[in-house]
């Protein structure tokens, strides 16, 4: 809830629910403070990907491909590690007009493994760390299509221009040893063998606002439950699934922040959907986005060759004195593997959008929002980017988790978008 005003329940709560859920229908310290969060400053970012332009004027949409039937709902996503210099500079004008500190994106240290075949080698494990130094200040899985992308200042290590990467790849003696320079492009790094992406558990958590204007939401994931993670198990193949659920509030409200923890069980984890309707609450005070996002990132995570995939549903900002508090969690997940993948249900303005799209890009998740081509629900803002597709939400959804769990970007077919906006290509803007 708007902590400025008072609404209702929202139409869009069940639809939201429903595409979230039904992204399976087919198919590292604990850091206290952000290392080199700046208060809005006015300078440019240091060097970030030459292959992105400067921001030009939102292009008008394209015309519409296909008709939404009615009631279901659409959506969007910015992956902003595509597009990074249009994010720096759209982060730092938000940064200034909002009067709030932003994450240090300079330096950024971006590569892509390949195989000996020459495709790109997702889940490699690597370690960076400052040349000379005994230790590494990050430790990870390469991503989606192979690709690496980390923010060491972000994550407290400084301003590093250069860094020595060791990857660690199965049969291999000794780690593959290289220095990478923070040029603003990807950089290959081949790896011996061909490299298949086969996580062996998905660890997958809701951080969910259970204010007054989500009550529809939570009724449809109790009643879908079952079905949806029936289908979720065969789609994922042998991968260890496990459900962990937080939801909040504001403060005033009965409770703040309740985490409920992970299970593999959908009875379990469907009692504690129960047990959090009717929802309530909100109204007059902030809700409790970044202490939420906190409890969601300091769950029981598993390590190892898996995916931890953090899902956080909300509608309204935290208050303003809690960005550094968001932005803190948000580098604690990036240290621990763990991807925020931020869902706008509805827009009250820029503040929601500049935190979770530098809570996602720091680690490696998507920021996704709702779009008001279907009709459904309160009126959405357009994003603050020059191109990107509408589709389904749970088509949207879909797509994304599956991209996770095989290592590849999956982009949506023809037939499922409604609208497009700008020049897109693969989460590219091109110019």
């Amino acid at each position: 809830m708007n902590y400025l005003q008072t609404r209702g329940p929202s139409p869009v709560g069940a639809a939201i629910g429903a595409a979230i859920f039904g992204v399976f229908l087919s198919g590292c310290a604990d850091v206290s403070t952000l290392g080199n969060l700046e208060e809005p400053v006015v300078e440019a970012p240091v060097v970030v990907e030459e292959s992105a332009a400067v921001s030009a004027p939102l292009p008008a949409s394209q015309p519409v491909r296909s008709v939404p039937r009615q009631g279901v709902l659409t959506a969007g996503d910015i992956d902003d590690s595509l597009n990074l210099a249009a994010f720096a500079l759209q982060q730092l004008k938000a940064s200034k007009a909002l009067g709030l500190p932003r994450a240090d994106l300079s330096t950024p240290i971006l590569a892509t493994f390949v195989g000996e075949d020459n495709q790109p080698a997702p889940g490699v494990r690597f370690t960076l760390r400052k040349p000379g130094a005994s230790q590494p200040f990050y430790d990870g899985l390469s991503g989606v299509d192979g690709a690496v992308t980390v923010f060491p200042a972000a994550l407290g290590a400084g301003r590093v221009p250069t860094v020595e990467l060791r990857a660690f790849t199965d049969g291999s003696v000794a780690p593959i040893t290289r220095s990478l320079k923070s040029t603003g492009t990807r950089q290959t790094v081949r790896v011996p063998g061909n490299q298949k992406w086969q996580p062996s558990f998905l660890d997958l958590a809701f951080v969910i606002d259970t204010t007054g204007s989500m009550d529809d939401e939570m009724e449809w994931l109790v009643k879908d439950l079952d079905s949806i993670l029936r289908q979720a198990k065969s789609g994922a193949g042998d991968v260890d699934i496990r459900l962990g659920l937080v939801v909040y509030k504001s403060r005033g409200d009965r409770y703040v922040v309740k985490s409920y923890g992970f299970t593999k069980s959908n009875k379990q984890f469907r009692k504690w959907l129960s047990g959090e309707l009717p929802t309530d609450g909100g109204g007059g005070y902030p809700e409790a986005v970044a202490d939420s996002l906190e409890a969601g990132v300091s769950l029981n995570w598993r390590r190892g060759h898996g995916e931890r995939l953090l899902f956080q549903i909300g509608d309204e900002p935290p208050h303003e004195t809690q960005t550094r508090t968001y932005l803190n969690a948000t580098q604690k997940a990036a240290l621990n593997g763990v991807q925020i993948f931020s869902v706008e249900a509805s827009s009250q303005g820029p503040h929601l959008e500049y935190l979770m799209r530098q809570g996602a890009l720091v680690s490696n998740g998507r920021y996704i929002f709702l779009t008001d081509d279907s009709g459904v629900g309160y009126a959405h803002n357009e994003p603050s980017t020059t191109c990107y597709r509408v589709t389904p939400l749970n088509e949207l959804m879909v797509r994304v988790i599956k991209s996770e769990l095989s290592g590849r970007r999956i982009e949506a077919s023809s037939q499922n978008v409604i609208r497009e906006v700008g020049s897109y290509r693969s989460g590219k803007c091109i110019y």
